[in-house]
């Protein structure tokens, strides 16, 4: 019966192992090779090991990765550092003299940036402001337009309209800088925010 042999090989080597490291001081600067001392005595004296036993027991049901399998690490992600004086909002609402907009963190998820906080409202600086919509399609670098055609834009999105060509939605996540009297004076579409 192969369970019984099982309890009785590990109880053998968890008592094997234990007693090797009691044996251990502080002192010590190797590690103790008495479980491994053990294990190889248990394999002289004929008793299977636990973990390499032919019987139907639980290795066996294909719930477990195979012996020896490394499970792929997750990939990296880390957030880009924003340039000193711009932040990333996502836009709730667009007007021709205002956004409402929510800070937002980065996440290792599409679409990139994820809203936090409370809406605020934003209006434009009344010196001008430089805005920019990134054009995925052609993968070119982001394109500098009118201040209505970004309002356009963003309320195309924000309604769920395909936007004018070439540009498209990819989650109303905008790196922003302020003016000192914290009205938007630069606005770029991020483009990290693909959904």
């Amino acid at each position: 019966m192969a369970v019984p042999r099982i309890l009785l090989a590990a109880a053998a080597l968890t008592g094997a192992a234990l007693a090797g490291l009691t044996g251990c001081t502080p002192a010590d600067s190797r590690p103790t090779v008495a479980a491994a001392s053990s294990a190889a005595a248990l394999a002289d004296e004929g008793l299977d090991d636990p973990l390499l036993d032919d019987g139907d027991d639980f290795a066996d049901d294909g719930g477990y990765p195979a012996a020896g399998t490394i499970a792929a690490p997750a990939p990296e992600c880390t957030a880009p550092v924003p340039a000193p004086g711009h932040q990333v909002l996502i836009v709730v609402a667009a007007g021709p003299a205002e956004l409402t907009a929510q800070p937002a963190r980065f996440a290792c998820t599409p679409p990139r940036y994820e809203a936090t906080g409370s809406p605020v409202h934003y209006g434009f600086a009344s010196s001008g402001v430089t805005a920019t919509l990134v054009d995925r399609p052609r993968e070119e670098t982001a394109k500098p337009v009118h201040l209505d055609e970004l309002v356009t834009h963003l309320n195309d999105c924000l309604a769920e309209r395909d936007p004018a060509d070439p540009y498209g939605c990819y989650g109303n996540a905008y790196d922003v800088v302020l003016d000192s009297h914290g009205r938007i004076m630069r606005i770029a579409e991020v483009e990290g925010a693909e959904e």
